[in-house]
């Protein structure tokens, strides 16, 4: 990673970045996160350019980089703090994997590398029962000082994936039975 954070003009050192990735007040956005989008991406790199592969590997490292969740601007902190990381700041490349971090606010997608980033950031969405559970423990872990706001704004959240998830309804649905019942 540090090869090609030196290839991008990227001045800072990978294990810098990996202690923001370790922070105490994480339990989803951690490493594990970082690595699950990591083999994503690696399983998709023969469909990539060797550019795009290497811009969404950049998404990956800084999108959760600056994570605080008391703060509504995670993605635009961890967007700019990219950025200033840079040499270049007015690369065209450089400011597609800016937006693209900005597009992990909504995950909605500015373009069509991001639109593949946002799928495997949400692929959490797609999976198992005991694989949402484990994401929802984490997710309010980190929310945890909200107290019931965390239920309601969770819930939610967790009611508009249905429509777009419509072939996991089921484990969704027993998810959001799960906080209901539990918080």
């Amino acid at each position: 990673m540090q090869e090609l954070l030196d290839k991008w003009g990227i001045k800072v050192d990978y294990n810098i970045l990996l202690s923001m990735w370790n922070e105490s007040h994480r339990s989803y956005h951690t490493q594990n996160h970082l690595l699950e989008l990591i083999e994503q991406i690696n399983e998709h790199k023969s469909k990539l350019s060797q550019t795009q592969y290497e811009k969404l590997m950049l998404c990956a490292l800084f999108h959760d980089i600056v994570y605080d969740p008391m703060c509504q601007d995670n993605e635009e902190k961890s967007s700019e703090f990219f950025i200033n990381c840079c040499s270049e700041k007015n690369n065209s490349d450089l400011l597609e994997i800016k937006q693209m971090i900005l597009d992990t606010k909504n995950h909605e997608s500015s373009s069509e590398l991001s639109e593949l980033f946002n799928h495997f950031d949400m692929k959490v969405v797609e999976s198992d029962y005991e694989k949402l559970l484990e994401w929802e423990r984490g997710i309010h872990d980190e929310y945890k000082s909200y107290g019931d706001l965390y239920k309601s704004g969770r819930l939610n959240f967790l009611e508009s994936l249905l429509d777009k998830y419509p072939h996991n309804t089921d484990n969704l649905l027993k998810l959001i039975e799960y906080v209901k019942t539990n918080y």
